[in-house]
């Protein structure tokens, strides 16, 4: 009797998981008419805008999504709660997380608006803090690691429009037709995006080239997929070994900047720190020091931050469940396709 018991309610899960990505399936065919209407409609009407007018727009936009998603406010407080524990009034959360909506919004238009001259766009837009431009040419090829902080996408915009050539690692978003149109928006300046299915070859190749590489590197990569279990704010998350493993390979030191949004819709690229090449240091411990870099900015400007990620999604290996927000679930196990290298999979880059 037990066993029949036992069968039947294995029965029950597999039929629940069919269903379940069943319904994803159905899901996301449906909606993806709504979304080419969306993305059309963005190209049409954003760039006839003002600058000021993104800014308002982005913050209609991220005011009424926060009015409504009430899941993405609960995984911004945990993970505001994680960084901070709980020295925050609910107020001041609150005020945190309304802004942090309002910065991905900004993202969001930013990325429609400059799809209409571009380049003149860009420039007029981003300045940069003295000296990074003059340290970035001194020192090229680098690899530029950042965090989804401020404006992630206009980094490396602003680069590729001052003339420095620079590679990015774009994953898949939605269908393969919506992610070409991305893709196609991104390099308008010239900027060279590979697929993150086998970038390792192209980004090796750029590096030697003496063209610089862009990686983000705040999503949590498996430790089968080239990532290692790194303490971020006190509890260890999956990080990506890419950039402390190109640095030491190649030889080129890594650059760590982010973009500060401005009141009247422009942003400012910031550095933070430079870590030489240095062929001798252990690859996890540079992704240490990398990580304890993102800390110290996210710590100052946690609205800027993309506190709406599952950063902590998955528990690390003996530790204490306790210790994670709630969406937080155990680790996976090594299912990786074991005809693909670890390197395939190794970046994680802009969404």
């Amino acid at each position: 009797m037990p066993a029949v018991c036992s069968f039947q309610a294995t029965a029950r899960m597999v039929c629940y998981a069919m269903f379940k990505r069943r319904l994803k399936r159905f899901y996301r065919k449906i909606r993806r008419p709504f979304e080419w209407l969306l993305i059309g409609l963005g190209q049409l009407l954003i760039p006839r805008l003002s600058l000021r007018g993104t800014v308002r727009l982005a913050n209609f936009m991220a005011n009424s999504v926060y009015l409504v998603d009430s899941r993405s406010k609960e995984i911004s407080r945990a993970n505001l709660r994680l960084i901070f524990g709980g020295r925050m009034t609910r107020k001041r959360e609150n005020a945190i997380i309304r802004r942090s909506f309002q910065n991905m919004a900004r993202v969001l238009v930013n990325i429609f608006w400059i799809s209409r001259d571009t380049r003149r766009r860009v420039l007029d837009q981003v300045e940069f803090d003295p000296g990074v431009m003059d340290r970035l040419k001194r020192d090229m090829p680098v690899i530029l690691v950042s965090a989804h902080i401020g404006n992630w996408e206009v980094l490396t915009q602003a680069l590729a429009a001052n003339g420095v050539p620079v590679m990015s690692v774009a994953k898949r978003v939605g269908s393969r037709s919506m992610t070409r149109r991305l893709v196609k928006m991104r390099s308008t300046l010239g900027q060279q995006i590979v697929p993150a299915e086998g970038a390792v070859r192209p980004m090796v190749a750029a590096l030697k080239k003496g063209v610089s590489v862009g990686l983000l590197i705040d999503q949590h990569i498996h430790t089968w997929e080239g990532g290692v279990w790194v303490r971020f704010f006190g509890v260890p998350a999956g990080i990506s070994l890419a950039p402390a493993a190109l640095a030491r390979k190649n030889r080129v030191p890594i650059f760590f900047g982010w973009s500060r949004p401005l009141k009247d819709g422009r942003y400012r690229i910031e550095y933070d720190c430079m870590f030489a090449a240095d062929p001798e240091k252990d690859d996890t411990e540079l992704t240490r020091q990398i990580v304890a870099a993102f800390e110290r900015v996210i710590r100052r400007h946690p609205s800027l931050w993309c506190l709406n990620y599952r950063r902590w999604r998955y528990v690390a290996p003996g530790e204490d469940r306790a210790r994670y927000p709630f969406y937080a679930r155990p680790s996976r196990t090594n299912n990786a396709d074991p005809h693909k290298t670890h390197d395939n999979n190794a970046f994680s880059v802009n969404p």
